[in-house]
């Protein structure tokens, strides 16, 4: 990349530094800045980038891209340097730029739950046939999706990134950088409602990725969601449906546990043919639905589909299974948590007792807004109704979530809350026994990892990886 179409891009000003230099990539971190990168000094909440410019040139930085005239008159003789109006804007702007040299399949995924599943289920897809780029860890927002964008190279053949919101307008501000030529949506569920107000804006503000597909693109759109396809009505691209309901062009048919991995029989458009998912949740069959349904469009064959949905590993505390030397099991579902995932997570802990008692840790959910009461207690009756033996809650607002189950006959010997983690750990020893199916969902703000590294020691005597 020229530092002239960095400029271009930007529209920024060059205060030293050669036009026709080039650059060997973008860093907004001096901590993992490279030899030969251009350092963005980014302003925040949290730091000031030009605050980290020394470190960055001693790092070997080639040159940064700076808001303060001040700081750029002082460094303008330590190699190029540029003056922008605002960093952020620029980094932006300048993703949006160099993605549009990329005439490659380019996948925009978004929805309340779900969008990670979908995106590694699909990289995995296209990555038989492709070098495919995929958005890393949770590099899905107004900073993250722009470095997502700016790591693709001249060998990438296929890009699959996440977009996430809080409010109106962020999703569509996102796919204005991106441009996809595919965009999925997930699903909908009450999640942050505290901003959104009601599932219909919100169905409203996950379609905002739909006016920015490009010209023979295609959207891949949750048909089992009567809101989403009303709000997607308003856009003219090309949309196809997936899920349970015989309406949608891609219908999943059947969904079974096997072993340790699930079967899901799939309608693609006019055939039907059978896959072996690797993780045994069938609630993951709408997210592996959207992504066979959009490699199948993309051209990949049903073999090709079928290896890529080999590769599949959830990611860290997204589903683990950990076999215990008791014979028993932990699921570690406890990177985040909302009513209706908690309600799938349950249907899964169930699914794999296999005669073998089910203990579901379940902490608090956030910005649910007004449906918080309701969501917590319609967590506890789901826990009820899926038969789990023994309940225990943490936290101030999975009391709601005990009072759920009590009210839907779980008998109270069986429901046990406790305000904190810590106390919660204390029963590990005595409670919960290495022979039990053991879940573990919450919030991420609750910090659940620490309770299943806590089982972990009590379990192995020392805390292991995940398997």
């Amino acid at each position: 990349m020229t530092i002239d179409f960095i400029l271009e891009s930007t529209k920024g000003t060059l205060i030293s530094g050669n036009r026709a230099d080039t650059i060997e990539g973008i860093s907004i971190d001096t901590r993992s800045l490279a030899p030969g990168q251009l350092f963005f000094a980014l302003t925040g909440e949290n730091g000031d980038g030009h605050d980290f410019i020394e470190q960055a040139l001693a790092a070997g930085a080639t040159g940064v891209v700076v808001s303060r005239a001040e700081t750029a008159a002082a460094m303008a003789s330590r190699g190029t340097v540029i003056l922008v109006d605002n960093t952020l804007a620029a980094l932006q702007a300048l993703a949006g730029s160099y993605r549009q040299l990329f005439r490659i399949p380019m996948v925009a995924v978004t929805g309340s739950v779900g969008k990670t599943t979908t995106k590694e289920i699909l990289a995995g897809c296209l990555g038989i046939a492709h070098k495919t780029l995929k958005t890393p860890g949770n590099y899905n927002n107004e900073i993250g999706l722009p470095l997502t964008l700016l790591g693709l190279e001249p060998d990438h053949g296929a890009a699959v990134v996440e977009l996430a919101m809080r409010a109106p307008g962020e999703i569509a501000f996102l796919a204005g950088i991106v441009k996809p030529s595919v965009a999925i949506i997930t699903n909908i569920a009450p999640v942050h409602l505290e901003t959104m107000g009601s599932m219909e804006n919100i169905a409203k503000a996950k379609c905002e990725v739909l006016e920015y597909i490009i010209p023979g693109g295609f959207a891949m759109i949750n048909g089992d969601h009567r809101l989403l396809l009303e709000a997607a009505k308003r856009y003219n691209c090309r949309r196809f449906t997936f899920g349970y309901d015989e309406g949608c062009d891609f219908q999943i048919l059947a969904a079974e546990i096997a072993g340790k991995g699930a079967n899901l029989r799939l309608r693609l458009l006019d055939s039907a043919w059978t896959f072996h998912l690797p993780t045994p949740a069938t609630r993951l069959a709408p997210d592996a639905a959207a992504a066979i349904a959009t490699a199948y469009l993309l051209g990949q064959n049903i073999q090709e589909i079928q290896a890529g949905l080999d590769t599949y590993l959830p990611g860290p505390h997204r589903l683990n299974l950990i076999d215990l030397p008791g014979g028993g099991l932990i699921i570690d579902d406890s990177y985040n948590a909302n009513p209706i995932s908690m309600q799938a997570a349950l249907e899964v802990c169930r699914d794999m007792s296999r005669g073998r008692r089910t203990i579901a840790v379940l902490g608090d959910m956030a910005e649910l807004g007004e449906y918080e009461p309701t969501g917590h207690k319609e967590v506890g009756r789901s826990a009820a109704v899926a038969g789990i033996d023994l309940l225990l809650t943490v936290g101030p607002r999975a009391e709601l979530i005990a009072e759920g189950a009590r009210q839907a006959g779980m008998p109270g010997s069986r429901v046990t809350h406790y305000p904190t983690r810590e106390e919660c750990a204390k029963v590990f020893g005595t409670l919960v026994t290495q022979q039990d199916v053991v879940l573990f969902k919450a919030s991420r703000s609750m910090k659940l990892e620490d309770l299943v590294d806590d089982f972990k020691q009590v379990a192995f005597g020392s805390k292991v990886d995940n398997v």
